[in-house]
């Protein structure tokens, strides 16, 4: 017969039999009587009064003839006719290729068809069938497969656009919406490449030992069909009390090129397919990263980083899939350095022991209900004469909602004229950071520390002439830190004071040569919730400690470098929840409180060690958070936290007046926590945690 035009453009197209092979590699085909040779020329299939043209080296399946075909999209193959309910595929299939699946309109899963960029997908349709294509970089083939079978590719879906907040415009859900608690579980667990049907799912229910099953939602390198997985199926597999691990299976190592928004883009699309299977914020979902070598941990940790970000904006918790020889003990050795972390670890090291534990994970990390453990990799079991080809997994999963804020850290500059910049720069995206102080040398550097739980107490500094270094040092690797305070000396000395859970406050003194000593216990209290210091210009620290119920009270630190053995109650009022100190080059201390539904108390010690009574100089009852900067010409800001409403400015002048109402700074309402300093140049830096 003539060739017809079609046929040529297909086989230009074709891909050569060798990379065929390659794809095909270690994958058993359905049986013989359903499946071309791999080697035979360009041919033809006719399926519901459509001509369907492949090239050589493709297989073609008949969906009828192999009942329980596995339909897989990492290989070159046409499937038409009805994907079984209960496929025989192998557990893990990872990646895409030129594919098709051409099946009845209307049969199992045809409603789930689309044109999807980010899936690496094209559909099309007509009264009778529904055609799903894939590619890994053809998508040109695919739609010519389809047009010449008289079929016209779909329009790709609008990208979700973002909402005026900046966060994503929420995503369609589904009729019914399971509990985000549906994947917390600790037990027994499996993953299959494709959702089983609900009849096996109720068989495995009554008659193994696994209690939730890991579903592949999306992602360019899903390689398996899923004409089960739905929201009615979600919803009725939670209300038989299964439990989910839902994966979403995007680029691989190989294929990142811009970390940062390939990461963002494919939490969104992972927010996307999960709130379409029902799946609310809070839920936890997981990335799969297959295992990759040393060369790619820079782009994967920055990939992935983006992917927790972005997740945690939306408001579902993260969490990574990976080999425990590459992704996880990256993630492992980079934790706190930076990066963000995800909340739950799923480690692949399968040597058969259904528990969470792998040397390469510090007992320390991700100890709080956050791991899971493929135990075993693909094999089959039976229960209840039900058969799938599964990876084992064993799941202690409950992240904890945090009740202790968490963010990134963010610095804005007001000029030695008293003028703010327009706008505050973020300099360290590290979202787990819950505590920050600062403090300025001599010389003209910055001190930043940050306190990041489960890691310790990191620093970055900014040099005199402006510069942030490129990335945080960990200065204390106690990882039950919870506060931190720090304050320089005039001899070019600086201290670092923290509180320690159930263990009281500890103090350490970077030398003037950049070295660390080794920490000392000043307070053993540990009723302690807040700290802060000053340096006084005769030499002296003044740590100041916040026990709630009781007030504030102050230990000192002569000149000599001793503590006192006790500390000193300079305010009984229990009511306070935050504080901040200065100290001003006449020789005074200020410390301001924060008491809610009333505002902002000052109290001052003068230069012969005396303190004051408290002064009100706020009245804003909502405040929650104070920071305090002195100026080496005598003037003061003080910074205040407005929930909802962002940060307010108070100056006090060098004759000892404060300015009569505030000014905000910084309308960002998401801000928690804030850190003023003040330089030897005059200007002041406000540290927000955001």
């Amino acid at each position: 017969m003539l060739v017809p035009a079609a046929l040529r453009r297909a086989v230009r197209r074709s891909l050569t039999a060798t990379a065929t092979a390659a794809v095909l590699t270690g994958v058993a085909l359905p049986a013989a009587h359903a499946a071309e040779p791999a080697n035979s020329p360009a041919r033809s299939v006719t399926y519901r009064g459509h001509h369907f043209t492949v090239p050589a080296g493709w297989n073609t399946v008949d969906l009828d003839r192999a009942p329980h075909a596995c339909v897989r999209f990492d290989r070159h193959t046409l499937y038409y006719g009805t994907p079984s309910a209960d496929q025989d595929c192998p557990a893990h299939v990872v990646g895409r290729t030129e594919a098709l699946l051409v099946q009845p309109a209307g049969s199992r899963g045809a409603g789930q068809a689309r044109t999807d960029k980010t899936a690496h997908q094209l559909a099309a349709s007509d009264a009778r069938i529904q055609l799903t294509g894939t590619y890994k970089s053809d998508p040109g083939l695919i739609e010519d497969i389809a047009t010449d079978a008289d079929l016209t590719p779909q329009a790709a879906a609008p990208a979700r656009r973002a909402a005026p907040t900046g966060r994503l415009a929420p995503a369609t859900l589904a009729a019914t919406t399971v509990s985000s608690a549906t994947t917390h579980y600790t037990g027994k667990g499996f993953d299959a490449c494709a959702a089983p049907s609900a009849s096996t799912m109720n068989t495995w229910n009554s008659a193994s030992p696994y209690g939730a099953v890991g579903i592949y939602i999306g992602g360019a390198y899903r390689g398996c069909s899923q004409p089960n997985l739905t929201a009615s199926w979600v919803s009725q597999q939670a209300s038989a009390g299964w439990h989910f691990l839902p994966i979403y299976v995007g680029v691989q190592a190989s294929g990142i090129s811009s970390p940062t928004s390939q990461g963002t883009s494919a939490a969104d699309d992972a927010i996307t397919q999960a709130s379409s299977l029902g799946f609310p914020a809070g839920s936890v979902l997981y990335y799969d990263m297959e295992a990759y070598s040393p060369s790619s941990s820079s782009s994967v940790l920055s990939f992935l980083s983006a992917w927790t970000k972005e997740l945690h904006a939306q408001g579902y918790k993260s969490a990574v899939y990976s080999s425990s020889t590459s992704g996880i003990s990256d993630l492992a050795d980079h934790y706190g350095s930076g990066y963000q972390m995800p909340d739950v670890i799923y480690d692949a090291l399968w040597n058969g022991t259904a528990d969470t534990a792998d040397p390469a994970v510090s007992s320390t990390l991700w100890a709080n209900h956050q791991r899971v453990h493929q135990y075993s990799g693909g094999h089959t079991e039976t229960y209840g004469g039900v058969s799938i080809n599964i990876d084992s997994d064993y799941l202690d999963v409950a992240p904890a909602t945090s009740t202790v804020p968490h963010g990134t850290l963010w610095d804005r500059t007001r000029g030695s004229s008293g003028t703010w910049a327009g706008s505050a720069n973020e300099v360290d995206d590290n979202d787990a950071i819950t505590a920050v102080a600062s403090a300025a040398l001599p010389d003209g550097t910055l001190h930043t520390f940050t306190v990041v739980p489960g890691s310790g107490v990191w620093e970055r500094v900014r040099s005199a002439s402006g510069d942030w270094a490129a990335s945080a040092v960990k200065m204390d690797d106690n990882d039950n830190i919870t506060a931190v305070t720090a304050a320089a000396l005039k001899d070019g000395t600086l201290h670092v004071d923290v509180m320690v859970k159930n263990s009281g406050v500890w103090d350490r003194t970077r030398n003037t040569d950049g070295t660390w000593t080794t920490a000392t216990k000043i307070d053993d209290k540990t009723s302690i919730t807040r700290i802060a210091l000053a340096g006084l210009t005769d030499g002296t620290l003044h740590l100041e400690s916040l026990v709630p119920g009781s007030g504030i009270w102050e230990r000192v630190r002569s000149t000599s470098g001793n503590w006192q053995t006790s500390a000193t109650q300079i305010d009984g009022n229990g009511d306070i929840t935050d504080l901040a100190t200065a100290a001003l080059p006449n020789g005074t201390q200020h410390l301001e409180a924060v008491v809610p539904g009333s505002g902002i108390w000052d109290r001052v010690r003068t230069a012969a060690g005396t303190w004051q009574s408290s002064s009100h100089i706020d009245t804003n009852g909502d405040i929650t958070a104070v920071s305090l900067a002195a100026l080496p010409d005598g003037r003061m800001t003080a910074d205040a936290v407005v929930p909802g409403s962002g940060v307010w400015d108070r100056s006090y002048s060098a004759a000892g007046t404060w300015q009569a109402s505030a000014t905000k700074i910084d309308a960002n309402s998401d801000i928690f926590a804030v850190q003023s300093t003040g330089l030897p140049d005059g200007t002041v830096h406000l540290h927000t945690l955001v």
